[in-house]
């Protein structure tokens, strides 16, 4: 049987030196502003030492091959491929290993694909994308492929079953058009499942990364906190691949939540803290959007717990006077793709058509809405059987709700960062630039192992390792938790300003003028709130405060990138 939390190695370090262990040299604790960590702009700080550090702070450290931030679609194809190595594999999952992320929601992940995606013999043969940074990466991440992204190859192979058939038998498709074909409740467990019964792979789930540990232009694996009881925890490894996924929790704010149905454990972490080391991250004014039902106010903006409309229902979009979309010949030509009708969306709005919320409508009819997504359908039943609203009444308010974003490390055409050696990123360069999709992280992930194994195969160990960044982290993060100061604002306080400022700014159309208000208010969140953030309590043992007050400030670095 597979292991979760294995034999530990026990220590600890004190506030002038860090731990002897497998042939480490003890060196003088790194503090804040250290050479090595400094960013290559201001970034939101943590408001200084703080007397009330405890004098010594447990830890356990872990050591593997390949370390994996991340459980998703591109993470289970990158430890298929480790393990068909015979490597040994550590993954770190913030959520619950298995119900995580776009991969735990089973229930309807959208699966899609080009029916008349020819077979390549060749990188050469491939066509360029036309709108990737890296076409080289493209082309040879996309020969890893091997037929292995389509549904068809997952149910023979992996044992995924079809989520629904005709009455003849035959698939059925919810997207069958000449460009693209797509599936609902395309991702199984049995994939989680499988790597869990490893000896090889060790899961820890529920564990947030909050640094990586860089020494030398080197990535030495990763360190953060196992939420439940406060422990850090050090992996060191090899080789460490970024699969941690879009990250949209700056966006919005709805009475209830952001504007996204993005996942609350998706706060940039990993990115984050490559930039306080002083790399790049690209493409973070990239996101992906759908129409999403978000009033009356009390209900969530999330395609989880409401009802939208996807491209494939851009037909039933109307204006505020009742106008269909699509009998527009200037919006109709644009009805063709998901970004296509966010397009059309906001010429409506930016011609005063639009609510008064910044949306439009969707015209929720029972004949329409039994055309919609199974979740959206499930979702109208269930806010009317508990609510009484019923959607198929009236027309529904829609906005432009957040559901992927970018904002990935830069790498080169082995995927691995252009800045850290060691560090591998799954979701970089390969997708839409709003973010991926599952398919293309599943493609990405199988190429970012292999060439991480390749890497590891002729691996030589540092000459010399002071892992003086993690005495600086676990200083951060004890000042993040014990900090007293006058006036206090709470975590969540913080990340809610961070998300009305990013309301408007951060919508897929973005005036000059918006976009500077939003950056002063950032700015003024950083000079003026964020040294007066402070927990509730500094208790260890699920702290919602601490682990918002982590994410906060990753959000906010994320935010005014």
């Amino acid at each position: 049987m597979g292991n979760y939390e294995e034999e530990k190695v026990r220590g600890g370090m004190d506030r002038r030196s860090f731990f002897k262990l497998g042939g480490l040299t003890a060196g003088m604790a790194a503090f804040a502003g250290m050479a090595g960590c400094a960013p290559q702009q201001e970034m939101a700080d943590t408001g200084g030492d703080n007397e009330t550090v405890a004098a010594r702070v447990p830890y356990s450290v872990f050591e593997t091959d390949i370390l994996i931030i991340g459980a998703g679609f591109g993470a289970s194809y990158a430890v298929d491929a480790a393990r068909k190595a015979g490597k040994n594999v550590i993954m770190v999952d913030k959520g619950p290993y298995g119900y995580s992320g776009a991969f735990g929601m089973s229930f309807d992940i959208m699966h899609t694909w080009d029916p008349n995606s020819p077979t390549y013999k060749s990188e050469d043969d491939i066509p360029n994308s036309g709108f990737l940074r890296d076409e080289s990466l493209y082309r040879a991440a996309f020969m890893e492929s091997e037929l292995g992204d389509t549904p068809d190859v997952c149910i023979a192979n992996f044992g995924e079953v079809w989520s629904a058939r005709n009455e003849d038998g035959t698939p059925f498709y919810l997207y069958d058009f000449p460009n693209i074909r797509g599936i609902e409740h395309s991702m199984a467990r049995q994939w989680s499942d499988h790597f869990r019964a490893l000896d090889y792979v060790m899961i820890h789930d529920r564990t947030i990364i909050t640094d990586l540990i860089i020494e030398d232009g080197r990535c030495l694996g990763a360190m953060g906190v196992h939420v439940p009881t406060g422990e850090y925890r050090v992996f060191r490894a090899k080789a460490t691949l970024a699969a941690t996924g879009g990250s949209t929790q700056f966006y919005g704010w709805n009475s209830t939540s952001c504007t996204s149905n993005n996942v609350c454990d998706n706060t940039g972490d990993v990115e984050m803290s490559l930039l306080r080391h002083g790399g790049k991250v690209a493409n973070a004014e990239f996101c992906t959007y759908d129409m999403m039902g978000a009033f009356p106010r009390s209900f969530v903006a999330s395609e989880g717990s409401m009802v939208g409309a996807d491209s494939v229902h851009s037909g039933d979009l109307m204006d505020k006077d009742g106008n269909y979309l699509k009998d527009d010949p200037e919006l109709a030509e644009l009805l063709g793709s998901q970004e296509g009708v966010i397009q059309a969306a906001c010429i409506v709005v930016d011609r005063g058509q639009g609510s008064e919320n910044g949306g439009i409508y969707l015209d929720c009819k029972p004949e329409s809405l039994s055309t919609m997504r199974w979740m959206y359908q499930r979702n109208a039943a269930l806010l009317k059987e508990k609510f009484g609203f019923d959607f198929t009444e009236q027309p529904v308010e829609v906005v432009p709700e957040m559901y992927e974003h970018s904002g990935e490390m830069l790498v080169d055409e082995n995927a691995m960062c252009i800045d850290v050696e060691g560090l591998f990123g799954v979701r970089s360069n390969t997708g839409a630039e709003g973010g991926n999709n599952n398919t293309a992280n599943r493609r990405m992930g199988r190429y970012a192992m292999k060439k991480a194994l390749e890497y590891i195969d002729s691996y030589e160990e540092p000459a010399a390792v002071t892992y003086e960044s993690v005495a600086a982290e676990i200083e951060r993060l004890e000042d993040l938790r014990t900090r007293q100061t006058d006036d206090p604002i709470r975590p969540i306080t913080v990340r809610r300003s961070i998300q009305y400022a990013c309301a408007q700014a951060a919508r897929p159309s973005r005036p000059t003028e918006v976009l500077e208000e939003a950056k002063a208010e950032l700015d003024r969140i950083m000079t003026e709130d964020v040294p007066r953030m402070a927990c509730a309590d500094d208790s260890l043992v699920y702290n919602a405060d601490w682990k918002d007050a982590i994410e906060t400030l990753n959000l906010l670095d994320l935010a005014r990138c």
